[in-house]
C-alpha cells in the first residue's frame, strides 16, 4: 500500500553534520525536512521508494536498484562524513521491473559488482541519500528501500506511466510504502553561483510551487522544453513520475517550505491520502518559509507558463 509521499530537496548542507559553520544557511528547509521525517515515520513505512535525478543513469531508461543492500556516504568541506546502509526491497523492485517491462516501459535493473563479479552494495547517490538521512537512516529500525532514476530523454508520457505503475505495485504490495520525489529546483538564482544567473530559474520555481500547492502537477505537461532547460532544474522529470503515482493513488498536497539559501531553490511538500489529511489538525497544515529566502525577479519569456503560474507562493 502506498501510504504517503513527498517532495524533498537534496542540498548537502541540510545534514547538520555536513553544514559545519554554515548551519544557519538552510535552517528553514532543514526544519521542513525534519517535519517530513516525522510525518513519514508516523505512517510506519516498511519500504521507501525514492525517485532520484542523480542515480544510475542510462539514456532512454528508468533504472531500478536490484542489489540486496544499499549504502552511501557523504562528506562535508571540512572532511566530516556521514554514512547509511539499507536493505533493498527486492520483492517490490522485481514487481516494478516486471510490470513496467510487461507494459513496454524502458526499465533496467542495476546492481554493482567488483572485478571478480562479486556483488557489492548498491551505491546511493546524494539525491537519494540526503532525503533518506531524514526519512529512515536514523530510525531505530531503518526501512527497506528501492531507488529509481529516470533518464531525461524519456518522453513525458513514459515518465508519468512509470509513476502509475510504481503506485500500482505499491498498492498491491502487502508492505506499507512511502514515496520520496527527490528534487532541487532552479540552479540559476545567483549570478555568483556556479551556473550564473538565469531569470528562468525564478519563473520555474514559482510555477512549480504553485502547481504543487494547487495539486495541479498536470500543468508541468504544458511547459516549454527550452524554458525548462534554461531554468537549470533537476526536479522536472521525477516530478512527472510523482504525478503519475498520484494519478493512480490521489493524495492531498501540503507545501511546507521554499527557500533559496544559495544559488538553487529548495521545495518541501508532503502528500497525504485523504483519510490521513482529513484527520490532521489545522495548525499542522502548510507553513511559509521564513528564513533564508531571497526574492528573485522573474523575467518574461515566450512559451513560459501563463502569468498566474508565475506569481509565487
Amino acid at each position: 500500500m502506498l501510504v504517503w509521499s513527498c517532495i524533498a530537496p537534496h542540498g548537502g548542507e541540510l545534514i547538520p553534520e555536513l553544514a559545519e559553520e554554515n548551519l544557519p544557511r538552510m535552517a528553514a528547509t532543514r526544519s521542513a525536512m525534519e517535519e517530513l521525517g516525522r510525518r513519514c515515520f508516523k505512517t510506519r513505512p516498511d519500504t521507501i521508494l525514492v525517485f532520484t535525478p542523480h542515480g544510475a543513469h542510462v539514456p532512454h531508461y528508468v533504472t531500478v536498484s536490484a542489489d540486496e543492500n544499499a549504502e552511501g556516504s557523504l562528506s562535508g568541506e571540512a572532511g566530516r562524513s556521514v554514512s547509511a546502509r539499507f536493505e533493498i526491497d527486492l520483492e517490490l523492485a522485481e514487481s516494478l521491473l516486471l510490470r513496467a517491462a510487461s507494459d513496454e516501459m524502458p526499465v533496467l535493473p542495476v546492481a554493482y559488482a567488483d572485478k571478480n563479479h562479486v556483488l557489492l552494495p548498491f551505491q546511493l547517490d546524494w539525491g537519494a541519500f540526503i532525503p533518506l538521512w531524514f526519512m529512515g537512516a536514523q530510525w531505530k529500525i531503518p526501512p527497506c528501500i528501492v531507488v529509481a532514476c529516470p533518464s531525461r530523454s524519456l518522453s513525458r508520457e513514459k515518465l508519468i506511466d512509470f509513476g502509475r505503475v510504481a503506485a500500482a505495485c505499491c498498492e498491491e504490495s502487502a508492505s506499507r510504502i512511502a514515496l520520496i520525489c527527490s528534487a532541487d529546483q532552479g540552479h540559476g538564482h545567483d549570478k555568483d553561483g556556479p551556473y550564473g544567473f538565469a531569470p528562468e530559474s525564478a519563473e520555474y520555481d514559482n510555477a512549480y510551487n504553485l502547481a504543487v500547492r494547487d495539486g495541479a502537477l498536470d500543468r508541468l505537461l504544458d511547459w516549454d522544453e527550452e524554458w525548462i532547460g534554461c531554468a537549470m532544474t533537476d526536479s522536472y522529470w521525477q516530478t512527472l513520475m510523482l504525478h503519475g503515482a498520484l494519478l493512480h493513488t490521489p493524495m492531498r498536497p501540503d507545501p511546507l517550505s521554499y527557500e533559496i539559501p544559495t544559488y538553487f531553490g529548495m521545495t518541501c511538500a508532503a502528500f497525504e491520502r485523504e483519510s490521513e489529511a482529513g484527520s490532521r489538525k489545522p495548525e499542522a497544515g502548510s507553513r511559509k518559509s521564513e528564513a533564508g529566502s531571497r526574492k528573485s525577479e522573474a523575467g518574461s519569456r515566450k512559451n513560459s507558463p501563463p502569468a498566474e503560474d508565475r506569481r509565487g507562493v
